[in-house]
């Protein structure tokens, strides 16, 4: 019998049959505007990363990429971070999504030196089987400042609950210490000369995201998700910077991310605990109103975090109330042997130094 799915390249007609698909699967509409700010607009692909499935005329199947450019040292390798992928509910389970990343993998193989990604529970064992390898467990911090929007059951004492974590986070607050040594502004947006120049400024020997120009005026265009920056300035020089993203959902909680921290590794643990304490009491101060606030783990000291009321997703109670997430990593070929690169072993999580900049959707 003849196979009756095409597996091929995404083509410019095949923008609005992908938004389609996106809602029916992964649900809600997302615009043009978000399609052009994602896929369009990259600086490191000359083209949309998507492969897809196609049966008698109808789009059923996508694979998709967020390309990115990694460092480690002063080496540098190009990057995919696997996204939106997704196949229509009539035609799963009929190994689409198998023949979607190999057809990837295979495409990508002279252009691409590594994928790294982040699946839950639910979509890490297709991961797995398709050659990608665990480095580890992905730690994210929340500040809750509105249980009812984590806990439905609370909402008949919303205002007791939202008054007892008010309470709480002023406490941490109050106890919480920070720099004085700096000074502090904030931006609407994101300064990217400023940030490239700042980030330019350390080396760092482990895997993450290069933070140039280019990345810095892309990323952060994202249409779902506001963007603001805090500073920390001396003698007029920036040291330090949190970036943060803010979205306001009416069917969810108001959530403020933040996404980028500099330095990433520079200085004395409690050199960066000071000055980062500083920078996240300006965000907290000025999204007091906000349902919860979310932070990388691996990147901020856990000293600063929990000084303002965050907690980590690996210790109860919220290992019981979020889902976390797996980092996982495959060099790119077929049928990859060298899981090194730069000397440095891909699976083992010390080698890696990553924020939230890296990841697709905020």
């Amino acid at each position: 019998m003849s196979d009756p799915y095409e597996i091929r390249r995404y083509e410019p007609a095949d923008r609005e049959p992908f938004l389609e698909l996106f809602e029916e699967v992964l649900g809600g509409r997302m615009g043009t505007d978000w399609f052009a700010w994602k896929y369009e607009a990259n600086p490191y692909v000359d083209h949309v990363p998507i492969v897809v499935a196609e049966r008698d005329g109808e789009l059923v199947g996508a694979r998709s990429f967020f390309p990115l450019r990694v460092a480690a040292g002063d080496d540098r390798y190009d990057a995919f971070e696997p996204c939106d992928s997704m196949v229509h509910p009539d035609h799963q389970r009929r190994g689409l999504f198998t023949r979607m990343t190999e057809r990837a993998i295979e495409r990508y193989e002279d252009d691409v030196d590594l994928f790294f990604n982040f699946p839950n529970h639910r979509s890490l064992p297709g991961n797995l089987k398709l050659g990608w390898r665990v480095v580890g467990e992905r730690e994210t911090y929340y500040r809750i400042q509105n249980p009812t929007a984590w806990l439905p059951a609370l909402e008949p004492v919303e205002a007791l609950a939202r008054t007892a974590a008010s309470s709480y986070g002023a406490l941490r607050d109050r106890r919480a210490d920070s720099s004085d040594a700096v000074d502090r502004s904030r931006y609407d947006g994101v300064p990217a000369a400023t940030l490239a120049a700042l980030a330019d400024a350390e080396t760092v020997s482990a895997f993450h995201v290069v933070r140039d120009e280019p990345f810095y005026e892309w990323r952060f265009e994202n249409p779902l998700w506001s963007y603001r920056t805090v500073l920390a300035t001396r003698n007029g020089d920036a040291v330090a910077a949190l970036v943060y993203g803010r979205r306001e959902r009416a069917d969810g909680p108001t959530t403020v991310r933040i996404v980028d921290v500099l330095p990433l590794a520079a200085g004395t643990e409690a050199y960066r605990t000071a000055i980062l304490s500083g920078l996240l009491e300006d965000i907290v101060r000025e999204n007091a109103d906000a349902d919860v606030l979310v932070t990388p783990g691996s990147v901020i000291p856990d000293g600063a975090l929990r000084a303002r009321g965050f907690h980590s997703d690996q210790r109860p109670p919220l290992t019981w109330a979020t889902s976390s997430s797996t980092h996982v990593v495959r060099p790119s070929g077929t049928e990859p042997t060298d899981w090194t690169l730069s000397g440095r072993r891909l699976t083992d999580a010390s080698n890696w130094r990553l924020a939230f900049c890296e990841v697709d959707s905020g």
